[in-house]
């Protein structure tokens, strides 16, 4: 009798080792350290763009607490809050760009002023001032090439409407300025509902149709800590946590209220309303023409309205955010050319134009 051979035993299916708690831990975090990565990649991109530092900053908490009194170096004013450190000359800023302040305060334009008895004071904020572009290349100094008269840049940046205005008065008396442009963002109006941002600034109140001036002497900034917060610090290494922490938390994130509301939003445009009769009447009395211009990216029903306002009280308008907007639709690649976060020297040059061919007409 053959004997039918054992088949041999089947081999048993190999018995899978639980993972570790390490192991799934760790397959738990990477979808959250993937997104976080992509998060900080966004962040880091959209600050550059934004012009607000290079995308490898060492430290962007550090660069936000930075953002109005040392970008550039400033001086504090009991009136204005800060105005530029008077004789400050440097480079030594986040865009490399040499920034020249003259003993009263004014931005020089990088020559010798032309020799005429008369010429133009701008006033406003960053756009003004020309933040990321060295002296030669802000509007008002292409406006004074283009002119061939002076123009004394007191544009400042971080500056409100209000602000921007209480300069124009401030300097006015001081200078041999026949033209004045006021120059603004849409943005300007939202700041004069604030009493402060980043610090202490004037503000007004409405009493009927008219101002009340607040928040005057404006009290000196505090010094920067040299003692930063360890914790703060070191998460400030981070864009991403930056902007989470900022949005917040921004008290524990900087130390101190970001801003402080005093106005119901859309306040600020009656505000300048009211402050642009002002001026006006002011610049009348004194022979100086008065040119209202619209700058930035947006306009926005508050910005309209002040244009309105300053049209139908026969003060001169121009409105460059729609001017370049009609370019820029046959020259797609115009706004890569003329913005990085503020004007690009390029950009700067194209407003100097259009505010030279405004000024020559009578």
């Amino acid at each position: 009798m053959n004997r039918m051979p054992m088949s041999a035993a089947a081999p048993s299916p190999a018995v899978r080792r639980p993972l570790s708690r390490r192991k799934k831990l760790a397959f738990a975090l990477l979808p959250l350290v993937l997104l976080f990565a992509v998060a900080e990649l966004v962040a880091r991109g959209l600050r550059a763009a934004q012009g607000r530092g290079s995308f490898w900053s060492p430290n962007f908490r550090v660069q936000r607490l930075d953002l109005v009194r040392a970008a550039y170096p400033v001086a504090h004013d009991p009136l204005l809050g800060y105005v530029p450190k008077a004789g400050a000359a440097s480079s030594d800023n986040r865009w490399r760009a040499q920034v020249s302040i003259d003993a009263a305060g004014l931005r020089q334009n990088g020559g010798p002023r032309p020799a005429a008895a008369r010429g133009v004071l701008a006033v406003g904020d960053s756009f003004t001032f020309g933040d990321q572009v060295s002296d030669h290349e802000t509007w008002p100094a292409g406006l004074e090439r283009e002119l061939q008269v002076p123009v004394w840049n007191g544009g400042v940046f971080g500056y409100s409407f209000a602000q921007a205005v209480l300069r124009a008065e401030q300097l006015l008396p001081q200078l041999t300025a026949d033209r004045l442009v006021l120059s603004f963002i849409a943005d300007d109006l939202r700041r004069c509902e604030f009493s402060a941002r980043y610090a202490e600034v004037p503000w007004f109140a409405i009493d009927g149709d008219t101002l009340q001036l607040r928040g005057v002497p404006v009290p000196a900034r505090a010094p920067r800590r040299s003692d930063e917060p360890f914790v703060q610090h070191l998460l400030g290494h981070s864009a991403a946590l930056d902007w989470l922490c900022w949005n917040t938390v921004p008290v524990w994130w900087v130390g101190d209220q970001r801003e402080v509301r005093v106005h119901e939003k859309g306040t600020g445009a009656r505000i300048a309303e009211l402050l642009l009769t002002r001026l006006a009447a002011l610049c009348r009395q004194r022979g100086v023409r008065l040119v209202l211009v619209l700058q930035g990216y947006e306009i926005g029903a508050d910005a309209d309205r002040v244009l309105a306002f300053a049209r139908s009280h026969d003060i001169d308008v121009l409105d460059l955010v729609r001017a370049f907007q009609r370019e820029a639709a046959g020259d797609p690649g115009m706004y890569t050319r003329c913005f990085d976060g503020h004007m690009t020297a390029a950009g700067n040059a194209w407003v100097a134009q259009q505010l030279a061919v405004a000024l020559r007409r009578d």
